[in-house]
């Protein structure tokens, strides 16, 4: 839920500035997804994670060319990228639910 509710805050930022000249597009860094999602293998896998990582937005690479005012945000890009991330969020929120749900059982032996 954090890599979502982060990736939430750098999507938003780039819609907010879709028509701010020479606006670069953010998004999550590519080194704290990967260390997020070896962190969450390691879980699943029933070891521990030392540590998560640290989250940090950064400025994207370009995926295309910039527009003539230098501004190089795709809102159809980031509405596609918006629609993906709630998907995820929500999915990621009814796992913790049930996760929960099961501990909650577990304890009380009451559903």
């Amino acid at each position: 839920m954090d890599e979502a509710a982060l990736r939430q805050q750098a999507i938003s930022s780039n819609i907010a500035n879709v028509n701010t000249p020479g606006y670069q597009r953010m998004d999550v860094s590519a080194t704290f997804q990967n260390a997020y999602t070896d962190a969450m293998k390691s879980l699943s896998e029933g070891e521990s994670a030392d540590s998560m990582p640290d989250a940090t937005i950064e400025t994207a690479a370009v995926q295309g060319p910039a527009r003539p005012d230098g501004n190089t945000v795709q809102i159809e890009q980031e509405m596609v990228g918006l629609a993906q991330n709630s998907a995820r969020y929500e999915f990621a929120g009814q796992m913790l639910s049930q996760n929960y749900h099961g501990m909650k059982y577990a304890i009380t032996g009451q559903s």
